[in-house]
């Protein structure tokens, strides 16, 4: 299929072209020990097409999910013709802007930014600041329409506010290097805050190299040790990543310093102690859990949260509270009970799920999504993907640990925008050919209807309905 506009290569780009400033206004600190950090929020005009954006998200899952099967993965070219046959789809419109060229592309690709009215007119307004946060939790904010979720750190003497985003599908902890940090087109990293020796006094580099790479993008530079706070707890001397060199995808967010990896230790190249890892071995939580609210956009407000050490009862129905073992391999990954929409069961073959905050979608094996989209009524196959009504208030749900947890319909659709007529893409998505046909990966499409907790102390997930 030809396209309607000629442009140079079809198109994958960075990570996050995002709506919000996460780095606080102020401090409120409580007797109760309850700490309020507030954020504000900004609203950029530039936009990728939400299809692609889509098509985006289901590459980087595609090769997450075979890293957890341990198989190849898809190669670049094999991402790119899916981002340029997804584009061939599109009308695209009159307005384009030409970015720095997409980890998934080779370094020096051009590359075109389709944006379309949906992109400029969604609803990006500020959500309502969040100030009933529990004891030694952080607020989370989102980092554009629900795709990445951050919240802020202190790091550094003085200390200063970085803007991290919170992956539980991979092991490090890092932010930029004021020092000498490129990112892998050959230019800057971004207007970021940095860190380095001539910003902290309590800065030391080891000079140990470490590096990552993940689905989409990756990290490199040296080890170091810093003062580090977590919702007003220290961590002195704590070890980590600065990055002196990242890719696009990094560089080109408009609100990340850094990315902090939550999973098993087995998942960390740095080989060091998670921040929660390190927060209970010092003393200053019981154990090392780390619990997640994550809050939506179309919702207006912000009562998301971050919590060290326990869980929140304010988050959560405990009625619907499980605790489930968690499969020992490296990745966050619960027993899948099955899979219904509204109440009636859907036959799949997966029995795994990867619990992964940093990826966006729901994302299942193609006979899997087949199976399930046909039981959504007015779900359609279409252009590559799935589409569902926009104003659909079908029940879909994931069973887990003997319990069906409902899935909020408003993230049944990707990017909807607050639209409720029409056809929106699926929040679900498919995995290309060669993906392993036994693994769910579980991202924010679910996640954002539950509270989700780890325990990696005791290798355990807890999952409830979500309030």
């Amino acid at each position: 299929m030809q396209l309607s506009v000629p442009f140079f290569t079809l198109l994958a780009t960075v990570l996050a072209l995002s709506s919000v400033d996460a780095r606080p206004l102020k401090v409120q600190r409580r007797t109760s020990g309850m700490i309020t950090l507030p954020m504000r929020r900004i609203e950029n005009n530039a936009h990728i097409h939400p299809e692609l954006r889509h098509q985006q998200h289901l590459n980087r899952a595609h090769r997450l999910v075979a890293r957890v099967a341990g198989l190849e993965g898809p190669s670049d070219s094999e991402l790119r013709a899916n981002l340029e046959r997804r584009a061939s789809y599109i009308s695209l419109p009159a307005k384009r802007f030409n970015i720095p060229s997409p980890d998934l592309l080779p370094p020096g690709s051009e590359v075109s930014n389709l944006v379309s009215e949906n992109d400029v007119t969604s609803d990006c307004s500020e959500p309502t600041t969040n100030n009933a946060l529990a004891k030694q939790s952080s607020e989370i904010d989102i980092d554009g329409a629900d795709t990445t979720y951050v919240t802020t750190v202190k790091i550094g003497t003085p200390a200063r506010d970085f803007a991290i985003i919170l992956d539980s599908g991979s092991g490090d902890f890092w932010v930029e290097s004021d020092s000498s940090c490129t990112s892998d087109n050959g230019q800057g990293c971004g207007n970021h805050t940095f860190l380095g020796e001539d910003s902290s006094s309590t800065f030391v580099d080891t000079g140990k190299p470490w590096d990552i790479t993940y689905g989409s993008g990756s990290a490199s530079g040296d080890l170091i040790t810093d003062t580090v706070v977590l919702a007003g707890m220290t961590l002195v001397n704590h070890t980590f990543g600065v990055a002196h060199k990242i890719s696009t995808s990094f560089s080109g967010d408009t609100v990340a310093d850094g990315l902090m990896g939550l999973g098993k230790a087995a998942l960390s190249n740095q080989h060091v102690p998670s921040p929660v890892k390190a927060l209970a071995n010092a003393g200053l939580i019981k154990k090392a859990i780390t619990s997640y609210r994550f809050p939506r956009l179309v919702d207006h407000t912000n009562n998301g949260e971050i919590t060290f050490g326990g869980l929140d009862p304010s988050k959560f129905d405990s009625s619907t509270l499980i605790t489930i073992p968690a499969d020992n391999q490296s990745f966050w990954i619960a027993n899948l009970d099955g899979v219904s929409v509204d109440g009636e069961n859907v036959p799949i073959v997966a029995k795994v799920g990867i619990m992964d905050t940093g990826t966006t979608l729901l994302v299942a094996p193609a006979n899997d999504a087949a199976a399930l989209h046909a039981k959504i009524p007015g779900a359609k196959f279409t252009n590559g993907g799935y589409t569902v009504p926009c104003g659909t208030n079908t029940s879909v749900a994931l069973h887990f640990g003997g319990k069906a947890f409902p899935i909020n319909p408003k993230d049944l659709t990707f990017a909807a925008g607050g639209r409720t007529t029409g056809d929106c893409t699926s929040g679900i998505g498919a995995f290309g050919a060669g993906a392993d046909p036994n693994q769910w990966l579980v991202g924010d499409s679910f996640l954002k209807s539950v509270y989700f907790s780890t325990n990696e102390d005791d290798n355990t997930i807890t999952l409830a309905v979500a309030v």
